[in-house]
């Protein structure tokens, strides 16, 4: 494993502003909703801290020589953190070397969302104070556009139980919401299995299949909600 503390450092990171998320602090809160996940994402158990540049979060750390050259896992990581994080870039670090891509939710080729810090071989001690002055690329990754895709996809979640479900507006809408929470909760380990809530209010959990979600039929919904 890459020390991540001197492998920054040489790129003229401060000290100061790395937080790893095996090393608790309550600077880690902020994170609290990837640290949920990543204790049982393998992908995201990758991801072994994030950059800080005055207190706000630039660029999430990956451990190059854990990832191995795997790009399909790095595609998902740089998914999954777009959807989770506010940082600009994800960073790639091998001994004396750091690979960066822009964080979004677009389907683009790595080597397309490649971004040159624009330093020389011989100033890559420039590369942090580049990247957080000058973001390079980093204005594409407006975060106005997660708040657009996170309103189509319950816009086309309210349609389709109108249409299919039969549902009317109000219901559909609260439907929706009360799923939303419940994916809220869950990112945060707050919510039972769907064993455990059927065991418990009817006495008996045998006839729920193991991998049955909690909105996967009307009463696991019915008794997630009351």
């Amino acid at each position: 494993m890459i020390n991540m503390f001197n492998a920054l450092n040489e790129l003229g990171a401060d000290r100061d502003g790395i937080r790893l998320f095996d090393h608790s602090s309550p600077d880690l809160l902020a994170y609290s909703t990837i640290l949920m996940v990543r204790d049982h994402d393998d992908d995201l158990r990758l991801v072994e801290g994030v950059y800080e540049w005055q207190e706000a979060p630039l660029m999430f750390l990956v451990d190059g020589n854990r990832l191995n050259a795997d790009l399909d896992r790095l595609k998902r990581i740089r998914r999954i953190l777009a959807m989770r994080g506010d940082a600009p870039y994800l960073g790639v670090v091998y001994p004396g070397r750091l690979d960066v891509y822009r964080i979004a939710l677009d389907r683009h080729s790595l080597a397309k969302v490649r971004v040159d810090a624009g330093v020389a071989d011989d100033e890559t001690w420039l590369t942090f104070a580049r990247l957080a002055n000058l973001r390079p690329a980093a204005e594409i990754n407006d975060r106005t556009w997660i708040t657009g895709v996170i309103l189509k996809l319950l816009d086309q979640a309210i349609s389709s139980l109108k249409v299919d479900g039969g549902l009317s507006g109000e219901d559909a809408i609260s439907l929706v919401g009360r799923a939303l929470f419940m994916r809220f909760l869950a990112d945060r380990g707050l919510l039972p299995s769907a064993s455990d809530i059927i065991g418990s209010e009817l006495g008996s959990a045998e006839t729920v299949p193991e991998d049955y979600e909690l909105f996967d039929w009307p009463d696991l919904v019915r008794l997630s909600c009351v």
